[in-house]
């Protein structure tokens, strides 16, 4: 018992070393009129950086030693100021954490500080991008290097086993996590029946290409041939529809136009429609409502955001999500600073290059996404790529295996209808009663009269 709670705190505690876990706190911060006294001025010297007119990024080391000629403030204290916090306040009793949640923020802040001097990146702004006229300092302190989370494990454990159904390529994770895999192994996916019916449609019916590339974001022509898409596809598609968009403000640009042609209103004939949204309590909302139109056998049309909530933490099991359809490549916010100083410690220290990472994330992000259709052996479901950028071997190369392996060339640069037709064969075919013959040897190796396993929803 003492050995598995000893492991408890170990891996509770991934980033911070032993012997900050373990050693006493420096005397200068045990006394607490003291302690509070080094907060104090700590959090001045903090609300002092953030007084800036333009963007400044620079290291640990940099804050470390800028912090020490200014108020003399060491390195070593910095490290305990989180564990002498929580001593704090457990000596005063107190109940109520959430109303130190700030206070906590900038202890946690001075800990990661002063104990990392590489790996992280300190960047601070004078606004916020959404509202460059307002000032409004952020600070930000973001881990660069993925390694220093995964590390204590490689540390504590002889083997260690990554599995997923989303690592693709497998190249790169060595790369970013910093190990030699010993052994790597991409499995194909072992099914029943071809359950699945991956697609990329590129074009309109007015042979338009569609992509959510920034030049073509306010193209109507492109807006209404994903309308177009998305309308076909709920007068086919029985029960649950998951949409996912490149972002927020994409998905209501795209939204507000679909109503101003018209095309909501057509959609709502067929199934209701559900949107996913910053707020975690409407979104909560959203999904649960979905959940029961799916239930009932009105059907429903989920219209969310990748890296969102519904695209990391819901599986839309049997019905609840029959067809799934990518609004473009999901490529993340290229203008972020912190974006833009990961990518520069990436090429400095693993020399991956920009665009390798930015295609990889956003290509992982897809198959997320539309991996949230297929949840088990008998379940099936449509992805639809809406993007002709997918076709691109260099896209659709970083597919997981047992997307491509259905992934055929004839299937990647289809239009609307084209689209359409082949999801009407394929739900034609899964609607068909399925039996499968399974083979069980007893002990003697004779072989036992076969099952019948009755694989029919």
């Amino acid at each position: 018992m003492t050995e598995q709670r000893e492991a408890d705190a170990i891996m509770s505690n991934p980033i911070l070393p032993d012997d900050i876990l373990k050693d006493a706190v420096p005397g200068n911060i045990r006394n607490a009129e003291h302690f509070i006294n080094f907060l104090k001025r700590f959090l001045e010297y903090v609300k002092m950086r953030m007084r800036v007119e333009h963007v400044v990024q620079e290291t640990p080391a940099s804050f470390l030693r800028d912090i020490q000629n200014k108020v003399m403030i060491d390195r070593k204290p910095l490290r305990y100021v989180s564990e002498r916090l929580k001593s704090l306040l457990f000596t005063l009793e107190i109940n109520n954490l959430e109303d130190y949640s700030a206070l906590n923020l900038l202890a946690n802040f001075a800990t990661l500080i002063g104990t990392y001097t590489s790996g992280f990146s300190l960047i601070i702004e004078p606004f916020d991008d959404r509202t460059p006229t307002i000032s409004n300092p952020i600070l930000s302190f973001s881990c660069m290097d993925a390694s220093i989370a995964i590390k204590p494990v490689f540390q504590r454990f002889q083997t260690v086993v990554i599995t997923s159904g989303t690592l693709s390529p497998l190249e790169m994770y060595p790369k970013i996590l910093d190990f030699h895999p010993i052994v790597s192994v991409s499995f194909t996916m072992t099914l029943a029946r071809p359950c699945i019916c991956p697609m990329v449609v590129g074009k309109g019916n007015d042979q338009v290409v569609m992509t959510s590339k920034y030049e073509s974001r306010n193209d109507q022509a492109v807006i209404r041939n994903y309308g177009s898409l998305l309308l076909d596809m709920v007068q086919v598609v029985p029960d649950g529809l998951v949409c996912f968009f490149v972002s927020y403000s994409y998905m209501e640009f795209v939204v507000a136009s679909w109503y101003e042609q018209g095309i909501i209103d057509k959609i709502l004939k067929h199934k209701l429609v559900f949107v996913e949204t910053t707020d975690s309590y409407e979104t909560s909302i959203a999904l649960l409502n979905y959940i029961k139109a799916c239930e009932n056998g009105r059907g429903a049309v989920l219209l969310s955001v990748a890296r969102g909530k519904v695209s990391e933490g819901v599986d839309f099991e049997n019905y609840l999500g029959r067809c799934v359809i990518m609004f473009g490549i999901p490529y993340v916010y290229t203008q972020s600073k912190i974006l833009k100083a990961r990518l520069d410690y990436l090429r400095d220290k693993y020399q991956i290059r920009e665009n390798e990472f930015l295609t990889f994330d956003a290509m992982r992000n897809a198959a997320q996404c539309v991996g949230r259709a297929l949840r088990g052996k008998t379940d099936y479901g449509i992805m639809c790529f809406a993007d002709k950028r997918f076709a691109r071997m260099d896209k659709k190369g970083k597919l997981p295996k047992w997307i491509q392996e259905h992934l055929a060339d004839s299937l990647c640069n289809l239009s609307i209808e084209e689209g359409v037709q082949l999801s009407k064969r394929f739900l034609k075919q899964m609607a068909q009663p399925f039996t499968r013959k399974v083979d069980h040897k007893t002990q003697d190796g004779q072989k036992s009269p076969p099952r019948i396993y009755n694989l029919a929803s």
